[in-house]
């Protein structure tokens, strides 16, 4: 989705992470390791890009690296722990709400495979009204709900604490920081408006009706993208 971007003579790095496509797995995923070695992987300088669980990863690694990074996108990076440290913020309901994202389903999950429909679920819809991606994924799947239920309730996140420091370093060291969401969620809004408020940054919605805004968006993120790259 984002080919047009090497069209423009960008050098895309997309790596699996340990346990995704090809690269070998280490047991849970955790953001901390992997943000160690997405440290490593930034060579003597890029432009950071991380979706989802890996925009908590690249927020964690571009505190280890600030040097490295010359600017940093977020794509609704699952950073919802950082609300804790935030005292402002934590006073809004749309925050109280994006506390909520992996709560809420696991209350009323009744297994790890009721837990992953429902958690893929509450990402938002396709472009023509129906199934997200995840969603739409495990439903032509379904017999991969119980790994991915187990995945995701296993993964190991950063602390709100080692989230808060990465931001105050992040923001501290000046990095260009672009939190984006997809405008179909208040508490996903409000959740990247605050982590732009803490990392610095500024935050951007790319109308996208799920969670997958450089796939299903990914000609309004492309143009998004470009520009401000080449404004940086």
């Amino acid at each position: 989705n984002q080919r047009e971007l090497a069209d423009k003579s960008y050098k895309l790095r997309v790596p699996n992470r340990p346990g995704f496509g090809e690269s070998p797995s280490r047991g849970a995923d955790s953001q901390t390791a992997d943000a160690v070695w997405i440290a490593e992987e930034l060579g003597k300088g890029s432009h950071l890009v991380g979706h989802s669980f890996g925009g908590a990863e690249a927020l964690l690694a571009a505190a280890i690296r600030p040097e490295a990074v010359q600017s940093l996108v977020l794509i609704e990076p699952a950073l919802q722990p950082i609300l804790a440290t935030d005292e402002e913020g934590l006073k809004l309901p749309e925050i109280q709400e994006a506390l909520q994202v992996v709560s809420a389903p696991l209350m009323a999950a009744e297994s790890p495979a009721d837990f992953a429909k429902i958690f893929s679920e509450c990402m938002g819809e396709a472009v023509d009204g129906g199934l997200n991606p995840s969603a739409a994924a495990l439903e032509a799947h379904p017999e991969s709900a119980p790994d991915l239920g187990c995945a995701l309730l296993s993964a190991v996140l950063g602390t709100p604490q080692e989230m808060r420091a990465a931001a105050d370093i992040v923001k501290a060291k000046g990095i260009p920081v672009y939190i984006i969401s997809g405008g179909y969620s208040a508490s996903q809004d409000a959740c990247c408006k605050a982590i732009a408020r803490l990392t610095g940054g500024k935050h951007v919605i790319i109308p996208c009706p799920n969670h997958f805004i450089q796939q299903d968006s990914a000609k309004l993120f492309n143009e998004f993208l470009d520009k401000e790259i080449q404004n940086i």
